[in-house]
């Protein structure tokens, strides 16, 4: 599979049953401490949250929840969770993203959780902070 087999768009608060399942598939593993899909939907219906889909007419590949917040006055649209197969076919599509962000407002884009390796993937992004945990 080629990254140009993909389709990529925002799903509208109507379509969202449409793909949940699916979707819950590949943000589960994504979770945070304390975080439920329940709420990562209940987000999403209530527009806090916006949901990304990478797929093809058959099968979806990546899933991608952001959303915008404010920090400091100024508006970040926040990568909140993502996750998928084949993670090089999809990872440009954050481009649209951006675009998206950029257009209401927004001044950065921030991936608060992203895995050390993506760093690797987005040459564009900076690190800014780090999390350190160790469980007691």
């Amino acid at each position: 599979m080629t990254k140009h087999n993909l389709d990529f768009t925002g799903v509208m608060e109507g379509q969202i049953w449409a793909v949940w399942n699916a979707a819950a598939s590949y943000l589960r593993p994504a979770l945070g401490e304390g975080e439920t899909l329940e709420q990562v939907l209940l987000d999403l219906m209530s527009q806090k949250a916006q949901l990304w889909i990478a797929a093809t007419d058959t099968k979806l590949h990546a899933v991608c929840v952001t959303e915008l917040v404010r920090r400091g006055g100024n508006l970040y649209c926040n990568v909140w969770l993502s996750g998928g197969d084949g993670v090089n076919n999809w990872v440009h599509f954050l481009e649209t993203i951006e675009a998206w962000a950029k257009e209401r407002g927004c001044i950065a884009m921030t991936i608060d959780r992203a895995r050390p390796g993506w760093k690797r993937l987005l040459k564009a992004y900076k690190i800014k902070t780090v999390t350190l945990v160790k469980d007691i």
